[in-house]
């Protein structure tokens, strides 16, 4: 049977399938580099479009068909952001982030559009309509960076902010200079940009109230099924996204993202769960639509992106305007000097940027304006150069500025069951920062009762990279699933270090002899207990002791006095413990040590002890007669 590849690549359904596997191969690809995934899915669309010509998704999907996947895609993108966004967690950021989605906004706005006209030559109309497409500042390609730089709490606080809320506000913006251009004469247009904002605002904010509110009550009131609950929000969320589109184009975009803010901070039941989801159809979405777009781009547009004057105006908005936008809207905030210095190197662009630019390109091109595909290039070279260079040079910034955590102390702790929370439990008390992930919602429901941050779903996942990791530097991996905590301590060796990555010792019901490469992280604790060996302590009374070295009690004291069936899990001072893989060979006064201590009259078989490599024999220490009692834990149980 014969086939004709070129006539098949020129149909939806034939195309369709291929970019989605072409994302996703860019997505792994991103995760194994730890790189930024919009760079590998940006290289895959150039290749496979303006650079190959293999696939032309305006073609197959046609100029329409690409532009409505592209809006729905933004929507459901945007809804996504704003449940992420709890007000509760901008405390002490609120000064910048209204500023820079403010002040900032209408400053690179405004030197942007006069950069666009004097470098490039754009029309003002067409260059007001880049400066405001460059307003955004990019979450998908924010988060990732900000877990791979750890930039302290107010620096990381106030970029996630900033990535999530600018983007309707830089949509509004495009709708605003659009318009302008379309009605192209100074009264008319005037009066046309007025009635314009006035209309997306107000449209947009009202079927977002309504229809958020409509959704919450549906769901407070279980209405749905559990089973279809994150289908029908989907739905629901392009419904409102269609419905406001059709008085005032784009308000959509404002009307959803109004809806996702409303369910973080409105005590929504399932919210974890909704979340979870939605983090997952944005990762197919993202990489489809980034892939899409950069293979629509026509060639001579991406070679455009090499010539002087993009280039010129990319050294601009990176150098001149995000520097002024940044200092003028932080002043008087609580960031000091390398602080705002350092937010003001950070300004990729990302997936909105590319996506409006798009859409607004082809429209201009439907009313017969000059210059949508010059918008396309400069926006593009935007994207591609701040991306880049962020990528490659932001984390040396950080440290040469000193805004990087300097060996974070923090724990995430995978797994939280009962024992694992009250391990964590023990950590925070010894003023350890820690945050527990679980797939269970039952689970991370208890730990925040019990004061513990946590963290629903799967850390393998990419929607995990997103997780802010503000004094977290160790992983500790406590759950059944042996294949899932190598996983886990493989892919955060990268971000904490080998040193600083622990497992239990596989040996549960779910291990694998082999995983690949036999990788394996550190086993946790003295002794290499596994999860059986460990919950069986637990349901047999064992507890938590905490032991605090004294110039009178010192470690030979302690090393004497443990029984021989008792765990050491950790070691260290006040906000700096270590787990244990064996007693230290010295520890000063005011070490403190938690131990895991069977019940009077366990048996003293001793749990583990399954390395290879067994802990080496304490120095004898001098030692006096008074001996400070050890403390029984208390974990808040």
């Amino acid at each position: 049977m014969d086939v004709d590849f070129a006539h098949a690549l020129d149909h939806a359904v034939v195309v369709l399938p291929i970019i989605v596997a072409l994302g996703l191969a860019a997505q792994i690809l991103a995760s194994r580099l730890k790189i930024p995934a919009i760079l590998p899915l940006l290289l895959t669309g150039f290749l496979v479009g303006p650079l190959l010509h293999v696939i032309s998704p305006g073609t197959a999907l046609t100029q329409t068909g690409l532009s409505t996947l592209t809006s729905l895609a933004v929507a459901v993108i945007l809804f996504e952001g704003g449940l992420t966004l709890r007000f509760k967690d901008i405390a002490g950021h609120g000064l910048a982030v209204t500023r820079l989605i403010s002040v900032g906004a209408l400053v690179t706005w405004v030197l942007a559009a006069a950069g666009a006209h004097f470098i490039t030559g754009l029309d003002w109309g067409v260059a007001a309509l880049f400066g405001a497409l460059v307003i955004v500042t990019g979450p998908t390609v924010i988060a990732p960076l900000l877990q791979n730089i750890r930039p302290n709490a107010r620096v990381s606080g106030v970029l996630r902010w900033e990535g999530i809320l600018i983007d309707p506000i830089g949509v509004l913006a495009a709708a605003i200079a659009f318009e302008w251009v379309r009605s192209s004469s100074g009264n008319e247009a005037l009066t046309a940009t007025l009635t314009q904002m006035a209309t997306f605002i107000g449209v947009g904010t009202i079927f977002g109230v309504v229809m958020g509110l409509a959704m919450i009550w549906a769901l407070r009131r279980e209405i749905i099924p559990d089973h279809l609950v994150n289908p029908a929000v989907l739905a629901w969320v392009l419904l409102a996204f269609g419905l406001t589109d059709i008085f005032v184009p784009e308000s959509g975009l404002l009307a959803v993202t109004i809806m996702g803010m409303m369910a973080a901070n409105m005590n929504v039941p399932r919210l974890n769960e909704l979340l979870h989801f939605k983090e997952e159809v944005v990762v197919i979405l993202l990489s489809t639509i980034f892939v899409a777009l950069a293979a629509n781009i026509p060639t001579s547009a991406l070679l455009g992106v090499f010539q002087p004057a993009p280039l010129l105006l990319l050294a601009f908005m990176i150098l001149i305007v995000r520097p002024i936008s940044v200092m003028i809207s932080t002043a008087g905030s609580n960031l000091n000097l390398k602080e705002r210095a350092f937010i003001s190197y950070i300004g990729p662009r990302g997936i909105v940027a590319a996506a409006v630019s798009a859409l607004f390109a082809s429209r201009l091109t439907e009313l017969g304006v000059p210059g949508g595909e010059q918008l396309l290039t400069l926006v593009f070279a935007v994207i591609v150069g701040t991306v880049i260079l962020v990528s490659l040079t932001a984390k040396p910034v950080a440290r040469a500025l000193g805004v990087a955590q300097a060996d974070p102390d923090g724990f995430l702790v995978v797994g939280a069951h009962l024992w694992a929370r009250e391990l964590a439990l023990a950590l925070k008390n010894e003023g350890v920062d820690v945050l527990v992930a679980d797939t269970n919602p039952a689970n991370i429901a208890q730990a925040r009762m019990e004061g513990l941050g946590g963290h629903y779903g799967s850390l393998l996942s990419e929607a995990a990279d997103r997780i802010p990791m503000e004094g977290i530097g160790n992983l500790l991996a406590l759950t059944p699933n042996d294949e899932a905590n190598t996983l886990t301590t493989r892919k955060y060796e990268k971000s904490f270090g080998r040193a600083h990555v622990f497992q239990l010792y596989p040996g549960g019901e779910n291990r694998r002899t082999q995983i690949n490469d036999n990788y394996s992280a550190q086993s946790a604790f003295s002794g290499t207990p596994t999860f059986s060996e460990l919950q069986k302590m637990f349901a047999e009374g064992a507890k938590l002791r905490r032991t605090r070295l004294t110039d009178e009690y010192t470690l030979e004291h302690y090393r004497t006095e443990l029984p021989e069936n008792a765990l050491l899990l950790f070691y260290g001072r006040e906000g700096r413990m270590q787990v244990a893989t064996g007693l230290p060979d010295t520890a000063q006064a005011g070490t403190v040590l938690i131990a895991l201590v069977p019940p009077p009259g366990a048996p003293d078989t001793v749990p583990g002890s399954h390395s290879p490599e067994q802990p080496q024999p304490v120095s004898p220490q001098e030692a006096t007669t008074n001996v400070a009692e050890p403390e029984q834990m208390d974990t808040g149980r």
